[in-house]
C-alpha cells in the first residue's frame, strides 16, 4: 500500500492560503464590521457581525477570495420587508466605500451584498439574517427569507476534525482542491464540504492521509451519484432538513462521473507501487491557484510515475535519496 505520508504532509501544505491572504480577511473583515456596527438603524436590531463560510471553518483552499460575514439582527422587527432591509444595508456600504468616479465597489446579490476590495483581490459578502426559532433566515433571491444555521456547520467542523484527530479539516481541503481542478462553478464547494462531512460521519479508515482522502472520495462519489438519482442530501445543521443547491442535472451528473473516476484512481493508487501511485494522485489534486502542482513526487520518481535509477548507497555518501516514508 502507497502510504506517501511526506507528500500528503505537503499537498495539505500547498492548498493552504497564504499568510498575506489570511491577514488581508481579517482585515477586510474588521473593516466592514467597523461600518456596519456604526449604523444607528442596524444598532436598532442589534446587529451581531460574525465570521461565517469556508475561511472561518479554516477548509478555504489557496487562494482566499471571498470572507463571508454573518450580520444577525435579533431585534429586526417581524414585519421587516426584506427589499428595505437589503437597500438599506446596500445604501450603508456605498456611503462608505463607493466614491465618485472610482470604481463600483459594493454590488447587489441574491442573500448578500459584496464589497470589493481591489488592493487585496478579495471581497467580502455580507449576509444579513433575522433570527427564527432554533436557526436564522436570510434573505432569498424570491424577495422571502431562507432558513440556515451555518455557525452550527462551524461547530459540527470542530467537532469532527477532533474526532478524527485533526484530520478531518485538512481532507475537506483536499476533497475541494480535488473539485476546484476537476470541476466548473458547480456543485460548488461548500456542498463538497457537506459531502465530506457525511463519509467522515460514516466512518473511514483513518489509518493514513491516502486512506482518508481516498475513502472519502468514494463515499463522495456515491452520495453526488445518489443526488443525481434524485436523492436529497441531508442538511447535518438541521435534522430532518435537506441541502439545496443551486445546480442543473447535468452539472450534478458530471460531478458523479468525475468523482467516480477519481475514486476509481485513488483506490487503485493505494494499491499500486510507490511511483504510479504519486502519479496518480498528483493528477486528481492538479494545481493550486496561482499554477503550483500540489502533490509533489518522490525524489526516486519522475513526473510520469516511473521509478528512476537509484545508484546504490555505499559507506560515507554524504548525500542519500529521500525515501517515501514507507516502513515495514
Amino acid at each position: 500500500m502507497a502510504v506517501l505520508a511526506v507528500q500528503f504532509s505537503k499537498a495539505k501544505s500547498n492548498v493552504e492560503p497564504e499568510r498575506s491572504d489570511k491577514e488581508n480577511a481579517a482585515d477586510a473583515h474588521a473593516n466592514v464590521r467597523g461600518v456596519l456596527e456604526e449604523d444607528a438603524t442596524l444598532n436598532e436590531y442589534g446587529i451581531d457581525t460574525v465570521l461565517i463560510g469556508s475561511y472561518k471553518r479554516q477548509v478555504s483552499i489557496r487562494r482566499v477570495k471571498d470572507v463571508d460575514v454573518l450580520s444577525k439582527l435579533p431585534e429586526l422587527p417581524a414585519d421587516a420587508d426584506v427589499d428595505e432591509l437589503m437597500a438599506h444595508l446596500i445604501g450603508v456600504l456605498q456611503q462608505a466605500y463607493d466614491e465618485p468616479g472610482q470604481a463600483i465597489r459594493v454590488h447587489a446579490q441574491d442573500s448578500s451584498v459584496k464589497v470589493d476590495f481591489p488592493a487585496y483581490d478579495m471581497h467580502v459578502d455580507v449576509v444579513p439574517a433575522r433570527l427564527s426559532g432554533d436557526y436564522i433566515e436570510i434573505p432569498d433571491r424570491t424577495g422571502g427569507w431562507l432558513e440556515t444555521n451555518p455557525e452550527e456547520l462551524t461547530l459540527l467542523s470542530s467537532k469532527m476534525n477532533d474526532r478524527y484527530d485533526g484530520d478531518y479539516v485538512p481532507i475537506v481541503k483536499l476533497v475541494r482542491q480535488a473539485r476546484r481542478a476537476h470541476l466548473g462553478k458547480r456543485p460548488g464547494g461548500l456542498f463538497f464540504e457537506i459531502l465530506t462531512y457525511h463519509a467522515f460521519d460514516d466512518g473511514l479508515d483513518a489509518s493514513s492521509a491516502a486512506a482518508l482522502f481516498t475513502g472519502a472520495l468514494r463515499s463522495i462519489a456515491a452520495q453526488l451519484e445518489d443526488a443525481a438519482s434524485g436523492t436529497t442530501v441531508d442538511d447535518p445543521t438541521r435534522p430532518g432538513e435537506h441541502i439545496s443547491v443551486r445546480v442543473s442535472d447535468a452539472q450534478m451528473q458530471e460531478a458523479a462521473d468525475t468523482f467516480s473516476k477519481l475514486a476509481n484512481e485513488a483506490e487503485q493508487a493505494l494499491d499500486a507501487d510507490t511511483c504510479p501511485a504519486a502519479a496518480a494522485y498528483r493528477s486528481i489534486l492538479g494545481a493550486a491557484d496561482g499554477g503550483q502542482i500540489v502533490f509533489e513526487m518522490p525524489a526516486t520518481c519522475d513526473d510520469e510515475g516511473v521509478l528512476r535509477f537509484v545508484p546504490p548507497i555505499v559507506a560515507g555518501d554524504r548525500h542519500v535519496p529521500a525515501g517515501d516514508s514507507r516502513f515495514a
